[in-house]
């Protein structure tokens, strides 16, 4: 008897600071903060080489009008970063920006290169240039390090968001266990066998007697291995081209480590990734819209149903439309106050179901 399989997407956690500190390293060795970081040097080393005679002349008094707007405004950035990454991308922005200022302010100034004299504007021409191919070509990174996050297809999705259906007999019982309806949950997960492509493959004589009955959810061995509904299940829905997704994904990461119980998971699935990635977002009143403050969304599950929900909603009408919803900080801070971290999974919280 083979044992149970361990869900391979869960990656290693570090046991001690060094550990976490190398792969810190590791992730901010990337090439795409290597390349943000020079151009966030770009204009201060242009002038160091260009007038190496700047150092001795240099006085902070004299430069202070825009030095000091600048720190403060990088201050208040830093103390609303919530992760390494997320550090690095806004102070590199703002510097970049601070480059492209640099180069304009000297454009009337012309520059002698390859033997010839060049106007001073082919500057600004090539660090946009520059910019634009970073962007292009080394784009931001997804998270790389520890983490007990597993990604989710539509299919497991919708198996973990799909509610328990209570018998009758089962609701009068007193004190039993959510075994019963984990049992009925797993009923409704069909086995399928899957050819070449993972198309699953169509049983005619069984297909016939079940014309009538709900279609189940298809799943293999493997989408079902360790999924169990009756656990408590924060899902994050994301979308790759957001920031704000990919910076948050290692405060999730943190809180999927230092909060991880039993009966606790974490889980996300990248909607725009997926065909239905419209319809999901559709069913859980996602908006992907390029200014949306829904992204990303954490919602808090057992037995299929919602518990809670970031970021958080006003209110619903009768019909259960949405009227809206406010914005969050993305920390860590407001994750485990809003889902009750420290006593999720221990029978102390205190949820109430919407």
């Amino acid at each position: 008897m083979t044992p149970p399989k361990t869900p391979p997407q869960r990656k290693a956690i570090p046991t001690s600071t060094s550990p976490y500190i190398v792969t810190l390293v590791k992730r901010l060795a990337h090439p795409h903060y290597v390349a943000n970081v020079l151009l966030s040097v770009a204009y201060p080393a242009y002038h160091l080489i260009a007038h190496p005679e700047f150092l001795e002349t240099f006085k902070i008094a004299h430069y202070s009008s825009y030095i000091l707007p600048a720190a403060a405004l990088i201050l208040i950035k830093v103390n609303g970063s919530q992760s390494a990454e997320e550090l690095i991308g806004v102070v590199c922005l703002y510097l970049k920006v601070y480059c492209v200022y640099g180069f304009w302010s000297i454009a009337n100034i012309p520059t002698a290169a390859w033997g010839a004299t060049w106007s001073g504007r082919w500057r600004i021409v090539l660090y946009l240039l520059a910019w634009l191919v970073v962007f292009v070509a080394l784009p931001h990174p997804p998270y790389r390090g520890p983490s007990m996050i597993m990604p989710l297809s539509s299919s497991q999705l919708e198996y973990l968001t799909t509610p328990v259906q209570q018998s009758s007999s089962s609701s009068k019982g007193k004190g039993k266990s959510t075994d019963g309806n984990w049992k009925k949950k797993a009923q409704t997960a069909k086995i399928v066998e899957l050819d070449e492509n993972g198309d699953p493959i169509d049983d005619e004589s069984a297909n016939e007697g079940s014309k009538d009955q709900p279609k189940p959810i298809e799943l293999n061995k493997e989408e079902l291995d360790g999924l169990d509904s009756s656990h408590y299940w924060i899902i994050a829905f994301n979308a790759t081209w957001s920031a704000p997704c990919r910076y948050f994904e290692a405060v999730l990461a943190r809180c999927s480590i230092k909060y991880h119980k039993p009966k606790v998971n974490f889980g996300k699935i990248e909607m725009d990734m997926l065909p239905d990635g419209d319809s999901i977002a559709g069913r859980f009143n996602i908006d992907l819209g390029a200014t949306t403050i829904d992204l990303p969304t954490l919602i808090l599950f057992k037995d299929g149903e919602p518990i809670e929900r970031l970021p958080p909603k006003i209110g619903t009408t009768k019909g259960g439309t949405l009227l809206g919803k406010v914005g969050w900080d993305r920390s860590e801070r407001s994750v485990v106050t809003a889902f009750e971290l420290d006593k999720l999974g221990t029978g102390k919280e205190s949820f109430v179901k919407r």
